[in-house]
Parts: structure tokens; sequence; C-alpha cells
């Protein structure tokens, strides 16, 4: 989103209208802020009210600027009150999903859906909104009806993707019932047309991709899945080499790794976060995965220098994952010693995090077994 959308010239009419911030969720100094308001996933965009300090609209996930732009403005709406039909069930809608009522907010989407009618500007981005907010409201069979309902009939662009990701997200998460199979034999074809269209975000198709060859795996249809991950993989490729930035590449770094380990291949990723940890050299993602992928292929010792590397960059929870995967390292070593004082910092460090980000009971265990 920063690489793409927020350099986007056609906000710079709401910077006078909004303050605009950025938060690292994972930075110590940022914990107060992110405990008064909790976010479920990355990215999210937040409308906070300042008078009431209290969020007016909650978006999870990417948007293009057009979408960010009418976020915004209905983040104002849902601030005003007032209004009527469509627009005002769509403010009420955006303060319970911002209050973290998801569930109720659902309710409220539907009635402004169906208030706005077929020609609604705002009926797509509120369609999104609703199958979301079933999701999060752990509703998977209402979510996946509702992209069922929905998605043929909505416009082939970043929305119509979203609404499939997380209408399949929820019918696989739904396994044997009727209505998940049902709802996976119809969202899966018009998945494999939403990961084709050239002016979605490149984040969107690459987590609408990862969805549907997870869909493979599970239905064992080898051969979609070698197809869609040759496709993938010469997706990812092409971004690799026309980013219009260091930062914009990065952005599918994790998918590069994702597709090396399922192709057995993970050297084949390595070259990419090489240069991303060239090209950004405070941040700790790209020697973080490089650690992964050296452990993987038992290049041990490469492994645990980028792990220097990371850890000397990190900041927040990720902390206590990288060092519980340097533990792992020592182990295959043969270093015992240094595993356990390895987890013992770990877990030392973990017992400082916010009470959700902890793993102490995972390192803990992790520890009694070594002992």
């Amino acid at each position: 989103m920063r690489a793409y959308v927020l350099r986007d010239a056609a906000l710079t009419k709401y910077a006078g209208q909004f303050a605009w911030l950025s938060i690292d969720s994972d930075k110590p100094k940022n914990s107060a802020f992110v405990e008064k308001f909790p976010i479920q996933g990355w990215p999210s965009f937040l409308v906070i009210d300042p008078t009431a300090e209290k969020i007016a609209l909650k978006w999870y996930g990417s948007a293009t600027a057009e979408q960010l732009a009418k976020l915004a403005e209905d983040g104002a709406r849902a601030m005003k009150g007032g209004g009527e039909g469509a627009e005002a069930a769509l403010a009420r809608a955006d303060l319970l999903n911002a209050d973290g009522k998801p569930g109720e907010a659902a309710a409220a989407y539907r009635e402004a859906i169906q208030a706005g009618g077929p020609q609604w500007p705002r009926r797509e981005c509120t369609i999104e909104s609703l199958v979301m907010a079933y999701q999060f409201a752990r509703k998977q069979e209402d979510c996946a009806r509702a992209a069922t309902e929905f998605a043929p009939g909505m416009s082939r662009g970043r929305s119509f993707c979203n609404v499939l990701y997380f209408g399949l997200e929820c019918a696989v998460g739904g396994g044997q019932a009727d209505w998940a199979k049902n709802a996976v034999g119809q969202l899966r074809p018009l998945a494999e047309q939403a990961v084709r269209i050239q002016s979605v975000l490149g984040d969107d198709r690459a987590q609408l991709y990862a969805t549907l060859l997870d869909l493979y795996g599970r239905e064992k249809d080898a051969e979609a899945g070698k197809k869609l991950s040759a496709e993938f993989l010469a997706f990812l490729d092409e971004h690799e080499k026309t980013a219009p930035s260091a930062e914009a590449r990065a952005s599918l770094d994790s998918y590069r790794v994702m597709m090396a380990m399922r192709q057995k291949d993970p050297a084949r990723a390595i070259p990419a976060l090489q240069a991303s940890e060239r090209d950004l050299p405070n941040d700790y993602n790209p020697p973080a995965r490089l650690t992964t992928l050296y452990n993987t292929m038992g290049r041990y010792d490469q492994a645990l220098a980028a792990s220097d590397r990371a850890l000397a960059r990190v900041y927040g929870p990720r902390r206590t994952s990288l060092l519980q995967t340097r533990a792992s390292i020592y182990e295959k070593k043969g270093d015992t010693a240094a595993a356990r004082r390895t987890l013992e910092e770990a877990i030392k460090f973990a017992s400082t995090v916010p009470k959700g980000e902890r793993q102490v009971e995972s390192l803990k265990k992790q520890l009694e077994r070594l002992k």
C-alpha cells in the first residue's frame, strides 16, 4: 500500500481534511495506541473520531486510491451520523464494525446494499465489507453464501477479487458440509478468473493465488495445482522485474518464500531476498526470511548469520519467533547449550510484550524438551 497506493496524487485533496498517521504496531512505543485501537490484521486503515477518541471506520486489507478516498469519506460520514437510506445504513454498519461488533455490522451492511440497489456507487465496496464482517464474526456459512450471492454480478476489479478471497477462505473452513462444498464449486471458477485480472493490486492477486493453491491441495487436484503454481511463479518473477521500487518489489517476498518452499527449491527465492536486504537495510524481514530458507536447506551457519542480521534490526513481538527459530538451528547443529540459552532469552523477552502476542508456553515446552 505504501509503495503503490499512498503515493497516488489523487489522495492529496484529502490532506487537509484528515491528520494522516502511520502506526507500526510492532514498536513498543505504540503499544498504548494498539491497546486503545485494536486491529485484526495488516494492513488496517482506521478513521478515528478525534472528539470521542473512537474508531468511526475500520478497514482490513489493501485498497486502491479511489477506494481509500471513499473509505475516508465514509469514515467522515459515520462520525457525523444522520442521512437516510443506504448512506445511513452504511454509516451505522461502519460504526458497529469499528466497535468490534461484526455480526451486527453485517446486518447493517446488508440493509445498505438492499436500500442502495444495483446502481448504488458504494455497492461493491459494501459487499466486500459484508463478506469480511461475516468472516470476522466467524459466521463462515453466511460469509460463503454472501460471496456466492454477490460475486457473479460484480464488476471484475479489486472488490470482486477480495470477495472471492474471503468467501473461499470461509467455504474451505466449512470442510465437508454441503453448503461449503457448494460454495467452493461456485467460487472456484470465479477465483480462477480473478487472479488473472491485471488491474488488481499484486498483493490481492497473490493472496488469492495462495488460497487457490491450498484449495487444489485439499482437493488433491495435482494437475490444476501444477499449472497454477507455474502461473504464480511467472507472476512473481514478472513483479520482481517490473516493480517501481525496492519497497514495492519486496512487498511480495513472503509469497516468493512460500512458493520456493512449495516447489522444494528454497534456493530459488534467495537472490530476491538478498536484493531486498541490500536495498532495504533497515528492514528485518529479508534476513529473517533468509534465515528460514537457509535453515530449510541445512546451511546452518548461513542461517545463524542471517539471524544475527535480523535480530539486530527487529523490534517488538517478532523478536520472539526469530529467537525460537534460532534455537531450532542450534539444536539441529547439535549445540543444545546454545539452544537452551536462546530459548531462555526468548522467554524473558516474550514476558515483556503485550499479552496477545506472547508465546511463552510454547517456548517453555521447547525448553523443557531440550532439558
